[in-house]
């Protein structure tokens, strides 16, 4: 089954053997194609919706891939225990949404899990509630898919800073690594920045300002870094 470029980048992180829980699955492609290669010892598909759920069903079923593969009506992590799954996979979703997932699960800073977070909105408010409840982002990717840009942030318990500035958005490793996308990401969160702090200039929200400003100024150093 072929994947979304978005979900085929996460599944290309997931390490051989691993017991994997995909929250909020929708039609089920990925846990579908990690069970047909083979390499997941488990997958648990979540959804908060019947009917998504049922779709994830008949897409195992049409692949044939129906062992290996749990599917479970719950709310974020509610129907997982901690010691099924060492790898979380959470995609799609806003990032004060995934925060609230985190949030019901407290057990994912216990050391022995993985995190991969795909957020689509939000990521200065998720970075922060990561560094404040016990995670540390171990890299950042990037991936294209249907024109639009999307990151994955990976994650484990641990300790780190809360994220100032253009850390927000772009992490030490994505900026040594030299991503191939990283020019676009970079154009494309100033773009949006500079949209984000004229509005706020206009409402007079000092505080908001400042810290955009402060992203805005990291992402365009960093981004006439790489031009030079």
């Amino acid at each position: 089954m072929p994947l979304p470029s978005r979900l085929h980048a996460i599944a290309q992180l997931i390490p051989p053997g691993s017991r994997v829980v995909d929250v909020g699955c929708d039609h089920g492609y990925l846990a579908v194609w990690l069970r047909q290669q083979g390499g997941c010892l488990l997958v648990i598909a979540t959804d908060v919706a019947a009917q998504p759920l049922e779709a994830a069903r008949r897409s195992a079923v049409r692949a044939g891939v129906t062992s290996g593969i749990s599917f479970r009506l719950a709310d974020g992590l509610d129907a997982v225990e901690p010691d099924e799954v060492d790898t979380v996979v959470i995609a799609g979703m806003g990032g004060e949404t995934i925060l609230g997932i985190l949030l019901g699960a407290p057990w994912l800073t216990d050391g022995g899990h993985r995190l991969f977070l795909q957020p689509q909105s939000k990521m200065p408010e998720l970075m922060d509630f990561l560094a404040r409840n016990g995670y540390q982002v171990q890299d950042q990717h990037l991936t294209e898919d249907s024109g639009r840009l999307y990151t994955i942030l990976e994650v484990t318990a641990g300790h780190m800073e809360s994220p100032q500035g253009g850390k927000c958005y772009v992490s030490r490793k994505l900026v040594e690594r030299g991503d191939p996308l990283l020019e676009t990401y970079l154009a494309e969160r100033i773009t949006k920045l500079r949209r984000v702090t004229a509005g706020l200039k206009q409402a007079g929200n000092e505080e908001k300002l400042a810290e955009a400003m402060a992203a805005l100024h990291d992402l365009e150093k960093w981004r006439g870094a790489k031009q030079s």
